[in-house]
C-alpha cells in the first residue's frame, strides 16, 4: 500500500544492464557504500531469477531479508526475492478478494478459479519485484532500496508492469459490477460501491508509479566497452524514455582497461575503452559517466566490494587485495589439463537451443552454430531465431532484423529473425475479440444482454499485455516456424532464468488448458465456449508436441555456453542441474573467450586472469559432458568475417597427462595481430 505521510520517504536506485557487465557487482558495491555512511539504512534487493549476491558476496544468504554484519557506519539487508514464494503471499493475502470478483465476473466457479491460482504463472519475477518494492516503500524502514535488476529485456517489462496493472484493475472493477449490470438491467437494482481491495491496489498502483519515476528514483546503466553491450545499453535508454519518461542518470563503463603499458591485449582494450567513452558521450550526453577497472581477478567479498564503490562512485584509484584461485591438490588439475584442436559441431537435429547466464557469448555462439551447420550442411534450410526481449542478432548480422525471417549472409538458405512476443500476442488478442464479436452478433434477448457483458469484459482483459507474455508467445511463434515448413531452428534464447520460465511453459500450458477446458464443457453448448474450446484444445496440442520435441534428443540439441569463471561457473552447475530436471539432454558445453597464452606474458592482470581460467577449466566434468574451448577475440564477432574467423578454430577440452598440448593456444589462437588497433570505432 502506499507510504502515510508520517513514514520515512525511500529513494530507489535501478541497476540496469545486459548480462554479463558486471550489474551485481557494481549494485553491491554501491549499497556497501552507501551503507557506509553514519545511520544510513540501505536494502539491496536482486530481481533476477538467476541470482548470484550469494556468489558476489561469498555468503550463504538465507530466504527473505536479512541483515548484513559488519557493513560500516550504517546498515545493509539483503534479499534474493524468491518469485514464486513472494506471490504467494500476495495471493493468500488476497485470495478470497480475487476469488470473489473473478467469479462474479466470469462464468468460472470458485473451485476452477482456486485451480488456475494454484498453477505457476509466467512473468512472476517481474511482478514479484514490484510487490517487493511496494512492502519496502510501505515499510518506510529504508533511506535507500537499491534494486539489482535481471538482464534489460525483462528490466523494460518490470517498469511496464504499472500501466497494464492499472488495465488489470479496471478489468477486475468491471468484473465485479456484471451482476450489478444484469440486476439493474433486470430488476432495476441500485449500483453497489467499489470493493475495497480495488482501492487498496490503487493505492499500491499510485505509490509504485510514483516510485518508478524518475524524480523519486535513479536509474544507472552498467555496460561494458563491448558494442552488443553499448548498443543495447543505448536502446534500452531510448525505450524506457519512450514508455514511462525514465532517464538514465549514471552510466557505469565497467570491466576496462584504461591505460596499458607493454601487453599488447591490455593496449587493445585500452583503445575499446576509449571508443566505448565517445559512444557514451554522445547516446548519453545528460548522463554522469563513470568508470569500473578490471583487476583481472573476481570481485567478490564484503571487502573488495567496499573498496570498487569507492573507486566507482568516488573516484578513488583502485585498491583491491589480489586473489588468487585455490586448489585442494596444488596445480593437480592444472597438470592433467589439455585442449585437443577439433571442428566445430554441426548437429542433425531439428532444433539447437543455447542456454546460459546473461554476456556470455550466447548470441555469438548461436551465430557459430548456425554458421557452421550451414558450411557442413550446404542444401539446410535454416533460421537462427532469438527469444530474448533484449535480442542482438541485428549486431552480429549487421543488419536490421524483425519479426520476419530474413535473410542474412547473402545466404538465400539463411534467415533470421527475432520473436516480438508483445506484437504476436497482441495479434492473437485482435483475433479471439473478433471470435467473440462473431459469436455475440448470433444471441438473442437476456441472453445477448449477458453474453455482451461477457463481451465487453474479455475485451477488457485482451486488452491487456500479460507479465509473462514472452515465454508464451515465443513457445507459439516457435511451434509457427516448426510447422510452417521443413527448417532446422538454431535459438537464441533469453539469459538463465527467463530461458528456464520459458522451457517449463509447454507443460505448464498443457495444464492451464485442461483446466480452461474442463472450465468450458459446462458452457458447451453456448458458441462462445465453443469456439474459446477448439482454440484452447489446438494449444494443448501443440504444447505436448513441443514438449515431446524438446525432450527428445534425435530431435532437439542443447548446448550450455559459460565463461571460464567462478561466478558464471557456478551458476552454469545450477543450470544443469535444472535441465536435467526439465528432462532435457545437454549435448556439449561452450566455454566462451578463453585467453590464449601468449596474451598473458608480462602483464600481471592478464596473468591473473589467466589463472583463473585454467582452474576454472580444470575443474570441470570432462568426462561425463563435451566442454568445448572458444578463444577471446578482441573487438566484436559481426558479419561474415566475424562468424568465419570465430568457426575457424575450436579446441575439445580434456583430462589429460599431456600436458603440452596446452601450447597449441599459442597459435594465433586469439587473432590479436590480425586486429587493426586504430580503427575501432562505434558509431
Amino acid at each position: 500500500m502506499a507510504q502515510s505521510s508520517g513514514k520515512k520517504k525511500s529513494k530507489i536506485t535501478f541497476f540496469l544492464g545486459k548480462g554479463g557487465v558486471g550489474k551485481t557487482t557494481v549494485s553491491t558495491a554501491y549499497a556497501l557504500q552507501a551503507a557506509s555512511k553514519r545511520g544510513r539504512r540501505i536494502v539491496l534487493i536482486s530481481t533476477d531469477p538467476a541470482h548470484s549476491l550469494a556468489d558476489v558476496l561469498e555468503k550463504k544468504l538465507r530466504a527473505g531479508m536479512q541483515k548484513l554484519p559488519r557493513t560500516g557506519l550504517g546498515t545493509l539487508h539483503v534479499w534474493q526475492v524468491d518469485a514464486g514464494a513472494r506471490f504467494q503471499e500476495f495471493l493468500d493475502q488476497y485470495r478470497d478478494a480475487i476469488t470473489a470478483l473473478v467469479e462474479q465476473g466470469t462464468f468460472l466457479s470458485r473451485e476452477e478459479i482456486d485451480s488456475f491460482l494454484e498453477t505457476t504463472l509466467p512473468g512472476l519475477a517481474e511482478v514479484s519485484a514490484l510487490l517487493t518494492i511496494s512492502d519496502l516503500l510501505e515499510s518506510g524502514k529504508f533511506d535507500e532500496i537499491v534494486v539489482d535488476t535481471a538482464p534489460i529485456g525483462h528490466t523494460l517489462q518490470l517498469f511496464r508492469i504499472p500501466t497494464e496493472l492499472a488495465r488489470f484493475l479496471e478489468f477486475l472493477e468491471l468484473a465485479g459490477q456484471r451482476d450489478q449490470v444484469l440486476a439493474q438491467h433486470f430488476g432495476g437494482a441500485a449500483a453497489a460501491g467499489r470493493p475495497k481491495v480495488l482501492e487498496e491496489w490503487d493505492a499500491v498502483l499510485s505509490s509504485l508509479r510514483a516510485a518508478l519515476s524518475s524524480k523519486e528514483s535513479k536509474l544507472v546503466m552498467v555496460t561494458s566497452a563491448e558494442r552488443f553491450s553499448l548498443e543495447e545499453a543505448s536502446r534500452t535508454a531510448k525505450m524506457l524514455a519512450q514508455d514511462s519518461g525514465a532517464a538514465i542518470e549514471q552510466v557505469v563503463l565497467n570491466r576496462v582497461v584504461t591505460r596499458a603499458h607493454g601487453c599488447k591485449r591490455c593496449q587493445m582494450r585500452a583503445r575499446l575503452y576509449d571508443a566505448a567513452n565517445k559512444f557514451l558521450t554522445r547516446r548519453f550526453p545528460k548522463a554522469e559517466l563513470l568508470t569500473g577497472e578490471d583487476p583481472g581477478f573476481p570481485i567478490s567479498g564484503i571487502g573488495n566490494l567496499r573498496a570498487f564503490g569507492r573507486h566507482v562512485f568516488d573516484g578513488k584509484p583502485l585498491k583491491l587485495a589480489p586473489t588468487l584461485p585455490t586448489l585442494r591438490k596444488p596445480r593437480a588439475g592444472l597438470e592433467n589439463l589439455a585442449l585437443r584442436r577439433t571442428a566445430w559441431p554441426a548437429p542433425k537435429t531439428r532444433i539447437t537451443l543455447t542456454l546460459g547466464k546473461g554476456g556470455v557469448g550466447k548470441t555469438t555462439i548461436s551465430g557459430g552454430l548456425a554458421y557452421a551447420r550451414r558450411k557442413a550442411q550446404s542444401r539446410t534450410n535454416l533460421l537462427i531465431c532469438s527469444t530474448d526481449p533484449a535480442p542482438s542478432l541485428d549486431d552480429l548480422f549487421e543488419q536490421a532484423i524483425t519479426g520476419t525471417p530474413k535473410s542474412v549472409l547473402n545466404d538465400k538458405l539463411f534467415h533470421a529473425v527475432e520473436i516480438d512476443a508483445t506484437a504476436e500476442y497482441l495479434a492473437w488478442s485482435r483475433k479471439l475479440k473478433r471470435t467473440i464479436q462473431q459469436s455475440l452478433e448470433l444471441q438473442q434477448g437476456g441472453l445477448h444482454v449477458e453474453l455482451t457483458f461477457e463481451h465487453e469484459m474479455l475485451s477488457a482483459l485482451l486488452d491487456i499485455v500479460p507479465p509473462g507474455v514472452d515465454e508464451i508467445f515465443a513457445i507459439f511463434k516457435l511451434l509457427d516456424f516448426i510447422e510452417a515448413r521443413k527448417l532446422t531452428l538454431v535459438i537464441d534464447m533469453a539469459p538463465t532464468g527467463h530461458a528456464l520460465e520459458l522451457l517449463r511453459t509447454p507443460e505448464r500450458l498443457v495444464v492451464w488448458t485442461r483446466l480452461l477446458l474442463k472450465s468450458l464443457a459446462a458452457h458447451r453448448k453456448l458458441p462462445l465456449a465453443q469456439e474459446l474450446a477448439v482454440e484452447v484444445a489446438s494449444i494443448s496440442q501443440r504444447a505436448r508436441e513441443l514438449v515431446q520435441l524438446l525432450q527428445d534428443r534425435n530431435e532437439t540439441s542443447v548446448f550450455i555456453v559459460m565463461l571460464p569463471e567462478p561466478l558464471p561457473d557456478r551458476q552454469t552447475g545450477r543450470l544443469l542441474a535444472t535441465v536435467h530436471d526439465l528432462k532435457l539432454q545437454p549435448t556439449a558445453v561452450f566455454v566462451n573467450r578463453v585467453l590464449p597464452v601468449t596474451a598473458a606474458t608480462g602483464c600481471q592482470r592478464c596473468e591473473r586472469a589467466r589463472e583463473w581460467q585454467l582452474v576454472t577449466l580444470s575443474r570441470l566434468r570432462t568426462d561425463s559432458l563435451k566442454h568445448y574451448a572458444v578463444p577471446e577475440f578482441v573487438g566484436q564477432i559481426a558479419g561474415q568475417d566475424g562468424l568465419q574467423r570465430l568457426t575457424h578454430r575450436l579446441w575439445e577440452i580434456g583430462q589429460t597427462t599431456r600436458a603440452k598440448e596446452l601450447s597449441q593456444l599459442r597459435e594465433g589462437y586469439g587473432h590479436w595481430d590480425a586486429m587493426r588497433p586504430f580503427g575501432i570505432e562505434f558509431a
